[in-house]
């Protein structure tokens, strides 16, 4: 059955009054269609009870056949109009013989199950037969009736008219010329009109529900896709970054006298890693809300995952340990990314400013961290290791008397009270001589220019004489 958009009731009401509602609320047109006809039924035969056994029979008859139409509705709504016709042929007319409430839910039903040419031809067949049966066999027929009578008073209006002026007219010479085909036309048209109004209103209703139906799985197909983008990103931001830091860690690591504090750091950064990617298959598995990884996301991403010698366990997996707030979060994992970047040969200059008590949204906190994490990716990439490289590798500083040149890289990050401004610039180096020459690179910066955007900022990148500069503004 075509499903189509619901309400819900109120939370006010009783227990069973709310279930109540929530069925009739429900996309169940066939279902909803068989309980109205068959309360119409039921009044019905109170109001004006069946008079006869033979029409107790029938009564009963529409009964069952409307309660069974939901389960089978296209052999059911064919069964009946034919069982109309036949029944309108047997003695002692009445309602019951036609089945007129039956007959209004079976058409509802036509124009909900039926192909469009058989919506047509249903109508017009049944209307055809039902007026012929009227004029030619006498048989039962309520549009029928109703023009008969409306004939009637006419020819009873035309003896009054004659009647005044002094001419009798008898029974034969008051009624119309061509009476018959006045009738069979008057009752087709009429059953037309009727029967054609309930087809093309459940019609109309299957079209809203089958367009309610592809706008849920639209917008259900459009979910998944953004919750594997956010996946995806999400694998990329953390994942991309920490195997290019421990790619470049173990190399150095090989020719360093000693690596035990390099090896922290691979240690923390490969825990990260992995806990990364268990908490994304968790959400692929359905073990785990995405909006709840996000939430954690947007406390820490990312959080002292460089820090060497990583003090607790919460830094080496990113979490925010306490009540931090964001600019602080920022500020410290901007220094721990400096002193990883240093330990990989990068020494570069990172500047962080913030006003007091900024207020940062949740989505911008997880767009500036992705984006920082992205930053540093990138400078293990590329960047070129400038003059301030010569540092001890042992605990990230810089050597005596050496810091003269120019910097490897220069971020800044500014925390407004309306705007995050982030801008970083590094010299690009031959790719050739990088440890990453060869691999294959994602498309991250445009994921999160994406992101950004969609908050309302923007994010410029360009290249220039050797020169990479990236701009960010994001609202807050």
């Amino acid at each position: 059955m075509m499903m189509g958009p619901t309400k819900m009731p109120s939370p006010g009401l009783p227990q069973p009054v709310r279930r109540v509602l929530d069925w009739w609320h429900a996309p169940h047109f066939l279902a909803k269609t068989s309980v109205i006809v068959e309360t119409l039924e039921v009044a019905s035969m109170i109001i004006w009870p069946p008079n006869s056994p033979a029409q107790m029979l029938i009564a009963f008859a529409w009964l069952v056949l409307v309660a069974a139409l939901p389960f089978a509705p296209r052999v059911l709504c064919v069964a009946g109009l034919l069982l109309s016709l036949v029944t309108t042929g047997l003695p002692g007319q009445g309602a019951w013989n036609t089945g007129v409430f039956a007959v209004f839910g079976l058409f509802l039903t036509v124009g909900y199950v039926m192909p469009r040419w058989a919506a047509i031809v249903l109508p017009v067949g049944f209307s055809a037969l039902d007026a012929a049966g009227f004029v030619w066999f006498g048989a039962g027929s309520l549009g029928g009736t109703l023009i008969q009578g409306v004939i009637d008073g006419l020819n009873g209006i035309q003896r009054d008219a004659a009647a005044e002026s002094g001419v009798m007219l008898g029974a034969d010479a008051a009624a119309l010329p061509q009476y018959a085909t006045i009738v069979f036309v008057s009752t087709l048209v009429l059953d037309l009109m009727v029967l054609g109004f309930f087809t093309m209103c459940s019609a109309a209703f299957r079209r809203t529900a089958a367009a309610g139906e592809r706008a849920a799985r639209a917008e259900q197909l459009l979910g998944r896709v953004t919750r594997e983008q956010q996946l995806a990103h999400m694998i990329h931001d953390s994942v991309a970054n920490d195997m290019s830091t421990i790619a470049m860690l173990a190399w150095r690591a090989k020719g360093a006298e000693d690596d035990g504090q390099m090896l922290d750091t691979i240690y923390a950064r490969s825990h990260h890693a992995l806990d990364r990617v268990h908490e994304v298959i968790d959400v692929l598995n359905g073990r785990r809300d995405l909006a709840e990884l996000e939430g954690e996301g947007a406390t820490g991403v990312g959080g002292s995952v460089g820090h060497v010698g990583a003090d607790t366990d919460a830094d080496a997996r990113g979490d925010s340990v306490g009540d931090v707030s964001f600019d602080i979060q920022v500020e410290k994992y901007v220094e721990d990314q400096d002193r990883t970047m240093r330990m990989l040969g990068f020494a570069g200059v990172s500047r962080f400013n913030s006003v007091p008590d900024a207020v940062v949204s949740k989505p911008s906190q997880r767009a500036v961290m992705g984006l920082l994490e992205e930053v540093y990716a990138n400078i293990v990439r590329h960047c070129a290791i400038g003059e301030m490289a010569s540092v001890d590798a042992m605990d990230g500083t810089l050597a005596p008397g050496e810091g003269e040149g120019e910097p490897a890289y220069n971020l800044f990050v500014d925390i407004g009270h309306d705007r995050i401004r982030i801008s970083e610039v590094n010299a690009l180096a031959d790719e050739r001589h990088t440890l990453v020459h060869g691999r294959k690179h994602g498309s991250g910066l445009a994921l999160h220019c994406d992101v950004i955007e969609s908050l309302g900022g923007t994010l410029n990148t360009s290249r220039q004489d050797g020169t990479w500069m990236l701009s960010a503004d994001i609202p807050v």
